[in-house]
């Protein structure tokens, strides 16, 4: 029996031993890009950033994103609760897009469009990045209420993505089921959905929330596993052009006069959401902006393919339809979409990875910070 025992804690020893390795290993070289989590898990929003914490980020870039998470819980510098004096403020809210993880913070187009705004100022243009992966307007309508309004802004710009914030309207379309989402009355009151957070499945996620930021190796696993879980349900797909005989994407079939359905009535929901955040920033005295990211099509060969799956595909229906709809709302519009084809036409550049690479970030930048010199006010005497 002590034989026994004996060797059950060399095994033990040995064991621990190893994973200790593998965790040094994991953290020193990153390989299978294996980091700590600096996401928690959040019973309203699904995640969250942790505050304070440091960031590894590699999938598109040819190098590795590192940096560290402000103390509000967002991927930016440091900010002021209370707005400083002589200072204009301005909030993004996005998804990815925005979050611009793929490139460096101050190589973001939300840094970029900051120091633009801020030459030959006598005040301060502060810009503030409240993107977050994976997010639509579900999440960006509660961030703008119960984060964002905290910081006393003067403008709200939200960046609308096609491509996935009309998926993830509907549990049904969603790319993951642990968020929030919003259903619509009788009375077309807004009524809001958390129970992803009593479900079993968030709380055996949540749970692993301390282990998964204090180990790389957890982290990998987790990642791995809840990835190809997700993967496996989601109906989402990629934003690459249509290969073969496969039909237009499902979101893309609003761009033609054979719209999916279920898709439409998710884009419904999109506007919905947009109107209600527009509504709050009126009440509140705080400017508001819609912003139309592009999709694929401004490259006019992506745009023959889609034509070849569907005659009657718009290329321009996100931009057109969504600046009709902001002027129904009365609020101001930049959309990308024309913009981007123009410059790709004049210069052939590649402005994308999946997400915008450092041109297109400055294509963003140039256009963003045009548009918003003419909303704000001048600065006085």
């Amino acid at each position: 029996m002590r034989s026994k025992i004996t060797n059950l804690i060399i095994s033990l020893v040995i064991f621990l031993s190893f994973i200790e390795a593998l965790e040094i290993i994991l953290r020193l070289t990153h390989i299978f890009g294996a980091h700590t989590s600096f996401y928690k898990h959040d019973p309203v929003l699904g995640y969250r950033y942790i505050p304070n914490s440091k960031y590894w980020f590699f999938e598109e870039n040819d190098h590795p994103i590192i940096g560290k998470i402000n103390s509000y819980g967002w991927r930016d510098k440091g900010w002021s609760l209370k707005k400083p004096e002589n200072t204009f403020r301005i909030a993004i809210l996005g998804d990815s897009m925005v979050a611009s993880l793929d490139v460096e913070s101050d190589r973001s187009f939300v840094a970029i469009t900051e120091r633009q705004l801020n030459k030959n100022e006598n005040r301060s243009i502060e810009l503030m990045n409240f993107g977050f992966l994976n997010i639509s307007q579900a999440e960006e309508l509660l961030i703008l209420q119960n984060d964002v309004v905290k910081f006393s802004p003067d403008m709200i710009v939200l960046f609308f993505f096609p491509v996935n914030d009309i998926d993830d309207m509907s549990k049904e379309t969603a790319s993951r089921l642990n968020r929030p989402f919003f259903n619509i009355s009788e009375s077309g009151e807004l009524i809001l959905d958390t129970s992803f957070s009593q479900t079993r499945h968030y709380k055996i996620k949540s749970s692993l929330d301390w282990f998964k930021q204090h180990s790389a190796l957890i982290t990998l696993i987790g990642e791995r596993y809840y990835g190809f879980k997700e993967q496996r349900r989601s109906k989402t797909v990629d934003m690459s052009e249509p290969k073969d005989k496969k039909p237009l994407q499902r979101f893309l079939s609003l761009c033609t006069e054979n719209p999916d359905a279920l898709f439409l009535k998710n884009y419904q929901l999109n506007k919905t959401l947009i109107k209600a955040m527009s509504e709050y920033c009126k009440n509140k005295c705080i400017k508001f902006m819609l912003v139309t990211v592009d999709v694929p099509s401004y490259d006019p060969e992506i745009e023959k393919r889609y034509k070849s799956k569907d005659t009657t595909f718009n290329v321009n229906f996100f931009e057109d339809d969504l600046r009709n709809y902001a002027e129904s709302l009365n609020i101001e519009y930049l959309g990308l979409q024309s913009i981007f084809r123009q410059v790709y036409e004049d210069t052939g550049l590649s402005l994308h990875w999946i997400h915008w690479n450092y041109q297109g970030h400055k294509v963003v930048a140039d256009a963003l910070a045009n548009k918003l010199k003419s909303m704000i006010e001048p600065s006085p005497p």
